[in-house]
């Protein structure tokens, strides 16, 4: 059992995002006391600054970008399915909505878009809703579970 982070990055630079859906993976990893991975494309300097957000291994694919969503949905997918992951993590970016609902549909996987805090002991996640005017409360029930993280909800901490 382990939580996959899909960390993208602009020219080998991650963006904020994706730094907080590392931060956020290892909080989660933390609470299910397991490994937090974090997977990426194409060529980074070392971790990139993963590891120092919060992830403990840095996986690799040997895609170049991450423009094909379909190819992306199945590298995250085997990349998921090789560390035994139950927990697959996305920044609420352009990327995580393209690829999150794809990757919960070929896990079987129970999905909350945009959450806005971390799940509790019953893995119970809030998310806004109605444009930001209430806030929902959703249980994933399901065995594997795919999140992504709204950006600037979870604060970036630094390991």
């Amino acid at each position: 059992m382990s939580v996959l982070i899909f960390a993208d990055h602009h020219n080998g630079k991650f963006p904020k995002g994706s730094l907080e859906a590392v931060s956020y993976g290892n909080k989660v990893a933390t609470q299910l006391n397991t490994d937090c991975i974090a997977i990426t494309y194409g060529a980074i300097n070392g971790d990139g600054g993963l590891g120092s957000a919060g992830a403990s291994k840095v996986l690799k694919s040997n895609l170049t970008s991450a423009s094909d969503s379909q190819q992306l949905c199945r590298v995250i997918v085997a990349a998921a399915q090789a560390v035994n992951a139950d927990v697959v993590i996305f920044a609420h970016d352009i990327a995580g909505k393209l690829v999150a609902p794809r990757v919960a549909a070929r896990l079987d996987a129970g999905l909350v878009p945009g959450a806005t805090s971390l799940p509790d002991a019953d893995f119970t996640v809030r998310k806004n809703v109605f444009s930001g005017k209430a806030i929902a409360e959703l249980t994933i029930l399901s065995a594997k579970k795919v999140i992504t993280v709204l950006p600037n909800s979870f604060p970036l901490e630094n390991n």
